[in-house]
């Protein structure tokens, strides 16, 4: 008996024809943002931190200039501590009732400083530094004496004063 060849079936069509691709336009590239380091000033501060900052700053100058004025109402027979009361008295409804606690800050840190000053605590007015020329040493340069003020007022030791003292009229300890 012969082999029978086997019969090779040819490709069946698809009922559909095959779709073709379409090419679609390619999305422009990108442009890439440089990554160049920032300066150390703009990584610490954010613009929002500085206006937050300015708005705090400037409504505690605003409760310092609402005890300015709370003051300039208030009678001129009232005590200083009873004027800084009123002014933390008022700082204290300020933030609470009116909700603007910076505000209140402000007006409290003007009624402390006031009151610190009437106590004599901050009483810079009565200390005395050493801006007078009396209280500079007499000689700055030992070998030779420098004046220590070119029109009027010259070291004493220039001057003829007598450096006696009570019993001893010769100066100090001399005998």
């Amino acid at each position: 008996m012969a082999i029978r060849k086997r019969r090779t079936t040819a490709r069946r069509k698809a009922a559909a024809p095959a779709r073709r691709r379409r090419t679609t336009a390619k999305a422009a590239p990108r442009r890439r943002r440089s990554t160049r380091s920032k300066g150390l000033l703009s990584e610490m501060i954010k613009p929002a931190q500085v206006q937050g900052a300015a708005k705090t700053l400037l409504s505690g100058a605003v409760g310092g200039l609402g005890a300015g004025l709370l003051n300039k109402v208030l009678p001129a027979s009232t005590s200083v501590e009873m004027r800084a009361a009123y002014t933390l008295g008022a700082g204290f409804v300020t933030s609470t009732v009116f909700k603007l606690p910076n505000v209140g800050a402000g007006m409290a840190a003007v009624a402390v400083k006031e009151l610190l000053n009437a106590k004599g605590l901050l009483a810079e007015d009565s200390v005395n530094y050493a801006s007078d020329l009396d209280s500079l040493p007499m000689v700055l340069n030992e070998g030779e004496a420098l004046y220590l003020q070119e029109g009027g007022m010259y070291l004493a030791e220039d001057m003829d004063y007598s450096y006696d003292v009570g019993y001893y009229p010769a100066g100090f300890g001399g005998m």
